[in-house]
């Protein structure tokens, strides 16, 4: 009876012994590595951003993870809760990771999008430009041919037995046309002849003077009578001019108006308020005739 008794107090504390083993010690190594791993994430700016449920939920289990060792909880149970802890943090960094990465890419391939539309918004606006320049250039033409086209002709006839009106003319501008350039010959004198002093026709005169002088008289008389007549010689070749003046035909050429260029009279009416505008081959009078509908009606 006794040995009984002995053996089942035995089992006893081998089961208060085996109870008291399995009881956290207090220095897992499993925890620490958690804390290091959850640190880690928190530092990562990525894992805030891109990982934060995944942060909180290493975050949870490493605290139930210490709650249930500071409980007195089992050694495997706070040793698996501190390996998953670890895991879940290591995982909220992976996933920032990744999901960063790929933030990137679409960021990449927006702005590439970006680029893309820009140029073609650019290319738009330049052909927009192109078209926008070429229809002023049209424009532009369209007037130029407009000014310079006489006025189209209206038929300004009486319709059937429309009814007529008088309307007062406000302004008539006379429309005319370029001026004409009408061109002409004409004789003009040139004088070639130059100004001062003619020395060879002073040589000459004097020579024939002075023969014509020899001729007079005899002696000395004939000698003075020479250089008299050199000295008048060469007075009279002196004044002789140099050249000759000619005429030549000169082509001259002159702008002018004429009253043949009229082309139309640019006519201004009131009709009921409203100005009308009409084109006529000859100057109007106060009035136009006009239908109900402002026309002008001869």
């Amino acid at each position: 009876m006794f040995a009984k008794r002995s053996a089942s107090s035995a089992v006893a504390v081998a089961l208060l012994a085996l109870a008291g083993c399995a009881t956290f010690p207090g220095n897992d190594p499993a925890l620490s590595d958690a804390r290091m791993s959850l640190d880690a994430a928190r530092a990562n700016p990525q894992v805030a951003t891109y990982a934060p449920a995944e942060l909180g939920q290493a975050a949870a289990t490493l605290r139930q993870a210490d709650d249930l060792a500071s409980n007195g909880g089992r050694y495997d149970d706070v040793h698996q809760l501190a390996i998953l802890a670890g895991q879940r943090a290591a995982n909220a960094q992976s996933v920032a990771r990744a999901r960063a990465e790929q933030a990137a890419i679409v960021a990449q391939n927006t702005a590439a999008n970006a680029r893309v539309q820009a140029d073609a918004s650019q290319r738009q606006a330049a052909m927009a430009q192109m078209q926008a320049a070429e229809a002023q250039r049209q424009a532009d033409q369209a007037q130029m041919l407009a000014a310079s086209a006489p006025p189209p002709a209206y038929d300004y006839r009486r319709r059937g037995n429309e009814e007529l009106y008088e309307a007062p003319v406000t302004s008539v501008r006379a429309v005319v046309g370029p001026p004409q350039q009408r061109c002409w010959v004409e004789r003009q004198v040139v004088d070639n002849r130059s100004p001062g002093v003619n020395v060879p026709g002073a040589v000459v005169g004097g020579v024939i003077g002075g023969i014509l002088g020899h001729q007079i008289g005899s002696g000395r008389g004939q000698d003075l009578a020479t250089g008299i007549g050199a000295v008048g010689g060469a007075v009279v070749g002196a004044n002789v001019p140099s050249g000759a003046t000619y005429t030549q035909d000169v082509r001259r050429c002159a702008n002018v108006a004429s009253a043949s260029s009229l082309d139309y009279w640019d006519v201004t009416y009131n009709f009921r308020g409203y100005e009308h505008h009409m084109q006529t081959t000859t100057e109007p009078g106060r009035t136009v005739w006009v239908n109900a509908q402002g026309e002008p009606r001869v």
